[in-house]
């Protein structure tokens, strides 16, 4: 007797489960990857505990177990984004450099994952990557022969500096514009308006127009953090 066919139907319900791909095992790391690639894609806020979970083809419930609220995953993602920048160890010859180098390593890491600069309203992470690199910052102070409690002050400050910078770059980018786009279009017209107002009224203004405007992002980032460090060196050398 010839075989009879399969139907499509019966060769599905015949197939073994150990045949399908097996979903890698859930943990705090998979959610707090799957966090980040949505970010990356489709901005914060599309970060919800529905959407991660449907990342990792599961039920929201089940991310309860790794992490209590929407809250404690973003200040997981922005730690993970921390521990992203390398370590570096204190040179007192380049510590100035050092420095800057790990808070534009720090700016591009959160300008890669719109929203996340803004995103913490609260307490600050205080996980293990979080606390890595304040360690490594605060030891690159010192060995700069920065007084302590300046130093301490300054990890602070300059995060700010770099959280500012990154949801300044998430405004324009909401706003349609690209970095380049943003200098090209933008800043001609800021620009010119500047150019333009009554000379009378606002003089210096008029007069500096095209200083107001020089610069795109990465050159206003390190005068920001260099103008910083100077007259934090000059108030350690007078103390």
């Amino acid at each position: 007797m010839d075989a009879q066919p399969i139907s499509p139907t019966t060769a599905v319900r015949g197939r073994s489960t150990r045949d399908r791909p097996a979903k890698p095992p859930l943990s705090a790391d998979a959610i707090i990857d799957a966090a980040l690639a949505v970010c990356r894609e489709e901005t914060l806020e599309a970060v919800t505990m529905r959407r991660v979970a449907a990342e990792l083809d599961t039920g929201a419930a089940s991310l309860y177990v790794y992490v209590r609220n929407r809250e404690e995953l973003l200040g997981a993602m922005f730690g993970r984004v921390i521990g992203m920048v390398p370590v570096v160890t204190p040179d007192p010859a380049r510590w100035r450099e050092q420095i800057y180098d790990l808070l534009r390593a720090l700016r591009e890491g959160l300008e890669g994952h719109p929203g996340l600069a803004g995103a913490l309203s609260g307490e600050p992470p205080t996980g293990a990557n979080a606390m890595g690199g304040l360690e490594n910052l605060l030891g690159l102070l010192l060995a700069g022969g920065i007084a302590a409690q300046d130093a301490a002050w300054a990890c602070d400050i300059l995060g700010l500096i770099v959280t500012a910078t990154a949801a300044e770059a998430d405004v324009r980018r909401a706003a349609g514009h690209t970095a380049g786009a943003y200098r090209d279009d933008t800043v001609a017209q800021i620009g010119a308006a500047f150019a333009g107002l009554p000379p009378e009224r606002y003089p210096l203004i008029v007069a500096h127009a095209s200083e107001l405007v020089a610069g795109n992002v990465g050159d206003r980032f390190r005068f920001a953090i260099e103008t910083f460090l100077d007259g934090l060196a000059a108030r350690s050398a007078r103390g």
